[in-house]
């Protein structure tokens, strides 16, 4: 009888704990559902994008997908090409935001603290407080993510100066909006430094993608004067050795290799989109790569610009043009291989050529300068002049020299 009772006792314990944890388990469950739907975000994939729009007061970028050629342009710089790689980064990011929590807010004053106001709300108080307002439509026009980016998550790193900390950012407060017009703030991880609305800063800049192995440089005037007018400098090369043709001297190995440098980095800051009729391009620059890519920028100086500027300011037109045939074969490499190289050739093509090509672009300070400077070595000519201790004059190859007219060319 008194087994029986133990055996009763032991199930009945084992009923009861089992009940608990099932409980337990029923509310964690309960818990982080409510948690998740707490902190649910639109859901969207970012290859059903097709309209990017980024505002703030008076600032606005749109960016549009275009099918036919498969990349982004934007809207407010006639269309032009889009760095894709800089919007690819956007949406992904925006797609997988993950928020750390969610903020009660109690009133206008916690929105305007966390720069989450947007345009109609800041315009009844004193304060400026509107963030980047994001927008993301699908091809119909429908929205998949309204999202206004605020103040950052300020953080203390643990580097400091001296005594001085430096401060970070580790986060970003957003507020989003959802279908029933509601809105809710979040704390998230990302901080989207460079989501901004900024037409400028979303172009493809003009750059030479694979500057390494020029075959043919040369940089020309071609102005009213005879005299200022011809080839300034003239670089060739074959089987990897570089001779300068004109003018007469040896090779500065060193300044025609920093001339491409400054060519491989983004050396436009906009695109001038309705350029006057009348810009005169005189200086032109021409290289021909080994990869069957030729490149053709010509310079025109901007009087007005250039006045406030306080120094010369240039706008400048590429011209990218690719020729397979020219496309030298690398050494050992297989007939497929060099089919498919060529057809990576012809995609980078077509994607410089949208860039560049028709359009006029600003360039940065400076360029014409470099390019136009002879890539000549300089030479020390020692004199000797009467009753004075000798004397030794640095002088360059290149120093004024005329430039070689139509018939030396």
């Amino acid at each position: 009888m008194k087994k029986q009772k133990v055996i009763l006792i032991l199930f009945l314990a084992a009923v009861t704990a089992l009940a608990i944890v099932s409980e337990l388990r029923l509310r964690r469950d309960s818990f982080s559902g409510a948690a998740s739907d707490r902190l649910a975000m639109p859901q969207f994939r970012s290859e059903d994008v097709r309209s990017v729009e980024i505002f703030w007061r008076t600032q606005k970028t749109t960016l549009d997908f275009v099918p036919d050629g498969q990349y982004w342009a934007v809207k407010e710089r006639d269309d032009a090409q889009a760095a894709s790689a800089q919007v690819a980064e956007l949406l992904e990011g925006l797609a997988k935001i993950a928020p750390l929590k969610e903020l009660e807010i109690s009133g206008e004053e916690d929105i305007r603290e966390l720069n989450l106001e947007t345009k109609e709300e800041s315009a009844s108080s004193s304060k400026n407080s509107e963030g980047i307002l994001v927008v993301l439509r699908d091809g119909k026009g429908a929205e998949l993510l309204r999202m206004m980016l605020g103040r950052g998550h300020t953080r203390l790193a643990a580097d400091r100066i001296g005594n001085l900390a430096i401060q970070g950012y580790d986060g970003r407060y957003v507020r989003v909006w959802y279908p029933d017009a509601t809105s809710r703030v979040f704390l998230i991880s990302r901080v989207f430094e460079h989501c901004v609305p900024n037409p400028r800063q979303w172009l493809e800049p003009l750059f030479l993608s694979k500057p390494e192995s020029p075959t043919y440089a040369r940089f020309q005037r071609n102005g009213p004067d005879p005299e200022t007018s011809g080839t300034v400098w003239f670089v060739t090369a074959a089987k990897d050795k570089f001779t300068l043709i004109y003018p007469q001297g040896e090779l500065d190995m060193e300044a025609f290799t920093q001339k491409f440098s400054a060519l491989a980095t983004p050396f436009s800051v906009d695109l001038v989109a309705n350029p006057p009729d009348d810009l005169k391009y005189n200086d032109v620059f021409q290289t021909v790569m080994a990869d069957g890519f030729a490149y053709l920028i010509e310079f025109a100086k901007l009087d007005e610009a250039s006045k406030e500027a306080g120094t010369d300011v240039y706008a400048g037109r590429m011209t990218v043009t690719f020729d397979p045939e020219n496309v030298k074969r690398q050494i050992g490499e297989p007939d497929d291989a060099f089919e498919h190289r060529l057809k990576q050739l012809g995609s980078r093509a077509e994607y410089e050529k949208r860039t560049a090509n028709g359009r006029v672009f600003l360039l940065k300070t400076g360029l014409n300068e470099l390019l136009s400077e002879p890539p000549a070595k300089r030479i020390r000519v020692q004199t000797k002049p009467a009753g004075s201790a000798e004397k030794v004059e640095t002088k360059s190859d290149s120093s004024e020299p005329k430039p070689a007219t139509h018939e030396e060319k």
